[in-house]
């Protein structure tokens, strides 16, 4: 149960994250990365869900969470 909130915590701050940055990304950007602004935000969460998903078959749930932390960040919370 734990393991689907930490999930559901972790898709929706990428949604969120995504959304934020779709406002900074010009078309021609979202072109260049051959997106659009309609998928930007699904393909930016099946990307993390698919991550989650490979690491949560490989991994602890200590391990999972130390790979997903982004190392310049750690402590800054």
């Amino acid at each position: 149960m734990l393991k689907k909130l930490f999930k559901s915590m972790i898709l929706s701050r990428a949604a969120s994250a995504a959304n934020q940055t779709l406002k900074t990304l010009s078309d021609r950007q979202l072109d260049d990365m051959g997106l659009s602004r309609t998928t930007f935000v699904s393909e930016i969460v099946s990307s993390v869900r698919k991550d989650l998903d490979t690491a949560a078959n490989d991994m602890s749930h200590r391990q999972l969470i130390n790979r997903l932390v982004n190392p310049n960040l750690a402590g800054s919370v």
